[in-house]
């Protein structure tokens, strides 16, 4: 297969690009409030994509997910022969927070605003229109070229990335569209959640002497986290990602009998503290490189913990594995080859089309993308229009040049990797 995208084939897939329309079809999608807590959830922007590409003679589809929470699916398929690449992007975003006018876009000094279009409407955008384009120009590929559009992904529990790689549709390799600032990026750290629960026993506030604080055998999971445990993690590197890494997200501990007096007070400042706490929960997000398996980061936290007991008599915890949902359990890592002929052939056309040196990334965030190399074991690479930093935020956007660049790069990846070798 050569990887090298034709310049006679990229002149004719890029004639139909209309950067006016591209930029109509963002806003579109931004217009539509598509987040946890829209009342139709992802549901009106998986069927506004899915009429679009039925008028445009694509085969599309809905795919109930959980009751009310649909993906979409697109396929413009090859004659056959060739291999087949899915585009893939989340439909939704954050909720607007404090956001101002977070669904009506706005263009301002060559980037658009509003929420999601960074983070991915913007990206989806980008694909959506490639697809297209493709179809427009009437070039027949060997490989199928696919979309899918899913669902909660910013909750963390990635369900319509998993139904996708659980019930298809399938293919050969996989281009996931978050923002990478126009850079191919084959590998981002896994991350999951952990809580160490700590039993102490209560007692009255005035003679703390017959009571086991839980908060203050908690500190000393915190202190080992930070000076033992930590420094080991560090020492683990990846050449595009770095070390591994631990954060303390949280701590929550109190008097049973009290939790409820505790949690029902906006000022906490005022809770009076009458007895010894008899719990405390630390709460720990790892990130782990390609590499370390699951197994591995549990048994390692454990024997801290344990570590802990056999220094302290009436220390007494409990190391907990906390699943993001019922369907992913874990939150793998990305590790995508650089010889893979899909990274070959996004760097190829993006230095083509966008200028952008070949050269391979890795991100701190986490994608969707790493479902499918997990799952199905696909090559899958993330790259996409806009800046990371400002996804989230109350100034999110993304420059329209972007938009314009990697909606043309993905058009050419495509064709370039649906070809038969």
């Amino acid at each position: 297969m050569s990887l090298r995208p034709d310049l006679t084939l990229r002149d004719s897939l890029l004639a139909p690009y209309d950067d006016d329309e591209l930029v109509r079809l963002t806003a579109d999608l931004i217009a539509i409030e598509s987040h946890r807590l829209a009342p139709s959830k992802e549901t009106h922007c998986a069927e506004f994509l899915c009429d679009l590409f039925r008028r445009e003679g694509i085969d599309a589809g809905l795919q109930e997910v959980t009751p009310g929470r649909c993906n979409v699916w697109a396929r413009l398929p090859g004659k056959g022969g060739g291999k087949s690449l899915m585009f893939n992007g989340h439909i939704d975003t954050v909720p607007p927070g404090e956001m101002v006018d977070p669904f009506a876009p706005r263009i301002a000094n060559g980037r658009m605003h509003g929420r999601g279009t960074c983070d991915m409407k913007g990206g989806v955008a980008c694909q959506v229109y490639a697809l297209l384009c493709l179809k427009r120009a009437g070039v027949q590929l060997d490989g199928d070229v696919l979309f899918t559009g899913v669902i909660a992904e910013e909750d963390g529990t990635s369900l319509g990335a998993v139904h996708v790689a659980a019930h298809g549709p399938r293919a050969d390799m996989v281009l996931v569209a978050e923002p990478t600032a126009l850079e191919t990026v084959i590998a981002h750290k896994g991350f999951d959640y952990y809580a160490v629960e700590v039993r102490g026993r209560a007692a009255h506030s005035s003679r703390p002497e017959n009571g086991v604080s839980a908060i203050y055998k908690a500190a000393k999971v915190v202190r080992a986290i930070e000076e033992c445990l930590l420094p080991e993690i560090r020492k683990r590197q990846h050449p595009l990602l770095g070390p591994a890494s631990i954060n303390v997200s949280g701590i929550v501990g109190a008097a049973r009998t009290e939790e409820n007096l505790i949690r029902g007070r906006s000022d906490i400042q005022k809770y009076p503290g009458g007895t010894v706490p008899d719990f405390c929960t630390v709460y720990m997000d790892r990130r782990r490189i390609p590499g370390e398996s699951l197994d591995e980061v549990f048994k390692e936290m454990c024997a801290a913990v344990d570590a802990l007991a056999a220094e302290d008599p009436e220390f007494d915890a409990e190391l907990r594995f906390l699943p993001a949902c019922n369907v992913l359990d874990s939150h793998p890592p990305l590790d995508t080859a650089a010889d893979e002929p899909l990274v070959r052939a996004c760097l190829a056309c993006n230095e083509a089309v966008a200028g952008v040196a070949p050269q391979v990334k890795g991100v701190a965030f986490w994608s969707d993308a790493a479902v499918f190399s997990d799952r199905l074991g696909v090559p899958a690479v993330v790259y996409g229009p806009g800046f990371v930093d400002v996804a989230h935020s109350v100034r999110e956007d993304v420059p329209v040049d972007h938009l314009e660049k990697a909606s043309r790069v993905m058009g050419l990846v495509a064709a370039t990797v649906a070809r038969a070798g």
